[in-house]
């Protein structure tokens, strides 16, 4: 396969990822919505903690642990911003 080829795979990949990304944040938002209404606090940092620890522990690479945890610390930390995080 042609490098062109391997391109325009990644850029299907990359649209799919940012139609995933999206989606999630949607549900952030309708979480976002239920916290307020219920008194919550947007950041809990224990559910954050679960969800990098349960992707890490089934990553299967290439990518490594600590990209993993970078990328969605900065997901989550999109999710709390869109949540109203400091509203």
């Amino acid at each position: 396969m042609a490098i062109s080829d391997w391109r325009t795979r990644i850029d299907t990949l990359d649209q799919v990822i940012i139609d995933l990304l999206n989606r999630r944040m949607e549900y952030a938002l309708e979480i976002g919505k239920l916290k307020h209404a219920t008194g919550l606090k947007v950041r809990d940092a224990q559910r954050e903690r679960e969800v990098i620890d349960r992707l890490k522990a089934a990553n299967e690479g290439p990518l490594s642990d600590e990209a993993i945890s970078d990328l969605y610390t900065r997901i989550i930390a999109e999710a709390r911003h869109l949540e109203g995080e400091g509203s």
